[in-house]
């Protein structure tokens, strides 16, 4: 990103309904063409450094099944591109999914309609259920990264080299390979969410962002981020940002934010699709909060399993200057009622994290 803030921002998950909260209350997101510009003008008016969406085929299932309506990203990113003028905008990728020729020249139409604005969130892939509809199966979880290694390659030399090309591969046997136009300026921005082993290995070689579920212990999380940006210096000789997600509920006093936290969450929340994904993902996924069953299963309904920003505005703020202090770059949000809650950050929240010297006192 264009660093200019100690702690960047932006917003996560509005291409899909209900965004990145399992709830079923009145006004919660929709896939609503004027909401999504709205909520990405909002975000550009508060100097929001990134606009990312979720990547989602099929629902997590259950009575109400969340993130079943969702726009399809590559084609969502230009359409937010076009009505914006200064944030990132990125498409979130699954790579088993989406050809890397496909992809590699939809990114750089993207970049074209955004003035050189446009990212990618790079995915190994997860979700099994959506797989056969593409008339396939997850690879082992380590094969998804060889195969990942060969497409992030063949879109990266479609954005730069002028003349066609062969590509022979374990997983790609392709030949012809071209691609015009190219990105403007150096390329698109590479995104990838991380764990540990081969995945790591990944992002840390391809990423120009990496995107963690943090530890919820202080030191565990201030060790977690520098080992990460360690390992980029040390074994591949990357500088690299890290960057997590979090959501905001705010209230007057602690006691309002927790109370409507438990109404739109426990009274109101899907839990039957969090147990669905959290099977689906298995029973060890990292997910920040509490590691018993009931708390993660909470904080997945509560915000897709993110940082838990609740309280006050002040306390809010403190949960960001918390986040740069153990060295995240940056953090995506999302709001169980977006215009309202985009609208409380922007009048009660903001000048606070100006205040701590966080964000630019003068972003326009």
């Amino acid at each position: 990103m264009t660093r200019k803030n100690t702690l960047q921002l932006g917003t996560f998950g509005t291409n899909l309904a209900p965004g990145i909260t399992f709830t079923t209350i009145p006004g919660a997101l929709t896939t609503d063409w004027s909401r999504v510009r709205h909520l990405a003008l909002a975000a550009e008016q508060m100097d929001f450094e990134a606009i990312v969406p979720i990547s989602r085929w099929k629902g997590y299932g259950g009575e109400h099944n969340p993130h079943s309506d969702a726009y399809e990203t590559l084609t969502w990113a230009a359409a937010v591109g076009a009505v914006t003028t200064s944030a990132r905008i990125f498409a979130t990728v699954s790579m088993p999914i989406v050809h890397p020729v496909m992809a590699a020249k939809q990114l750089a139409t993207i970049d074209h309609v955004t003035g050189g604005r446009a990212g990618v969130n790079v995915l190994g892939g997860w979700y099994r259920p959506e797989m056969p509809m593409f008339g396939g199966d997850l690879l082992e979880h380590d094969a998804r990264y060889d195969m990942a290694d060969e497409w992030i390659e063949i879109v990266r030399r479609l954005w730069t080299e002028p003349e066609e090309f062969d590509f022979s591969g374990d997983y790609f046997e392709l030949s012809g390979l071209f691609s015009m136009p190219k990105p403007l300026g150096e390329r698109p921005r590479i995104m990838n969410a991380a764990m540990s082993g081969r995945g790591l290995d990944f992002a840390l070689q391809n990423s120009d962002v990496i995107y963690v579920k943090l530890r919820d212990d202080r030191d565990a999380a201030a060790e977690q981020v520098a080992d990460i940006k360690r390992q980029a210096r040390e074994r591949f000789d990357r500088e690299i940002e890290v960057w997590t997600f979090g959501y905001v509920v705010d209230g007057e006093t602690e006691q309002d934010a927790q109370d409507f936290l438990h109404f739109y969450a426990q009274e109101h929340g899907m839990h039957d699709a969090a147990i669905n994904a959290l099977t689906i993902m298995g029973v060890e996924a990292a997910v920040a909060g509490d590691n018993s069953t009931a708390a993660r299963r909470f904080n997945w309904v509560a915000g897709d399993g993110g940082v838990p920003l609740v309280g006050t505005a002040a306390q809010v703020a403190d949960g960001l200057e918390w986040l740069a202090d153990v060295g995240i770059d940056g953090c995506l949000l999302g709001w169980p009622l977006w215009e309202e809650g985009m609208a409380r950050f922007e009048r009660d929240i903001l000048p606070l994290l100006v205040a701590r010297g966080l964000r630019a006192a003068d972003p326009h």
